[in-house]
């Protein structure tokens, strides 16, 4: 029997592994440095705004958005900041959710397929090594339904009981069976075949636009990252905790292309489409802790206070 065409070499570091090596490290590198130095970026940030692009932009706003913005927060019950970091959110789910329907429209015209997808995937297959082929086998399947789901509820359940609240139950809850309706409909409108089978390692059926790996991973990684921020308050921890969840992210949808049953477009479709998704519970989660927050009653300024 002849050897596969776009069989894993066994070479032990080809050029694909060195690539992948080279990402993983200046990954952490970055994530080292942003946890290590959050003291320079507050200055930068305070630096930016004192420039007079940004002051005349901040006055632009105070002037023409304030009124608008006021009336939301009270319209959502919220306060002012609250409903800024609300107008925020919808406004990053927007662009996600825009960039997810360009990326669709331009598989459904075939321009990816010919000039992207399959020159990536062919590429990808003609230079794997045996060592990256079985660890990817294995960090794929942190993308599997099941994974996701035990994933999310012992970290939810963590977190409820830190926090003595069910909403990271709910929220949990939420952004899988939401993200789940989502993907299914967006696979069966699409109707994408997966790569052919000569360059899959392993076997998966279904439809392949977006990859539901993919979706799942990124919906999952923000969606606890931000709920982690309930229990973790150092920064470095917060940082290194994100990173490790977006990296996580990154190489389930990575294993996707790497194993032939997904084309790049794919996995980068279902980033866009888990992150918009799982934004998009954050922005309910926000403005419901924000009402209850708000519709606290004050603490006495005066006397002792009760425990």
């Amino acid at each position: 029997m002849g050897q596969q065409p776009y069989g894993p070499s066994m070479v032990g570091f080809g050029m694909l592994s060195v690539i992948v090596l080279a990402a993983l490290l200046l990954w952490t590198g970055l994530v080292i440095w942003v946890a290590r130095r959050r003291g320079v970026l507050v200055a930068a940030m305070d630096r930016l705004r004192e420039t007079d692009g940004v002051a005349a932009a901040q006055s632009w706003a105070v002037r023409y958005l304030s009124r608008p913005v006021t009336r939301l927060a009270r319209w959502l019950s919220v306060d002012v900041t609250a409903a800024l970091g609300l107008v925020s959110g919808l406004a990053l789910v927007a662009l996600l959710a825009a960039a997810f329907t360009e990326l669709l429209d331009d598989v459904l015209e075939g321009e990816l397929d010919v000039y992207v997808d399959r020159p990536a995937s062919g590429w990808i297959a003609a230079h794997r090594d045996a060592w990256l082929t079985e660890t990817m086998k294995v960090l794929t399947h942190f993308g599997d339904p099941l994974s996701l789901v035990v994933i999310v509820v012992i970290a939810s359940a963590w977190i409820c009981w830190r926090i003595r609240s069910w909403l990271p139950a709910v929220l949990g809850l939420s952004g899988l069976v939401g993200v789940g309706v989502v993907l299914v409909v967006a696979k069966w409108m699409v109707g994408r075949g997966r790569p052919p089978s000569w360059i899959a390692v392993i076997v998966e059926d279904g439809f392949s636009f977006p990859s539901g790996h993919a979706t799942g991973a990124f919906a999952v990684s923000v969606l606890l990252g931000w709920m982690s921020g309930w229990v973790i308050r150092d920064w470095a921890a917060r940082v290194a905790l994100w990173g490790s969840l977006l990296a996580v992210a990154a190489l389930v949808g990575f294993s996707r292309v790497y194993l032939g049953v997904h084309y790049l477009s794919d996995v980068v479709a279902g980033a866009f489409l888990g992150a918009a998704w799982a934004i998009g519970v954050i922005i309910v989660g926000a403005w419901w802790q924000s009402r209850r927050r708000l519709a606290q009653p004050a603490p006495p300024t005066g006397g002792r206070m009760e425990h």
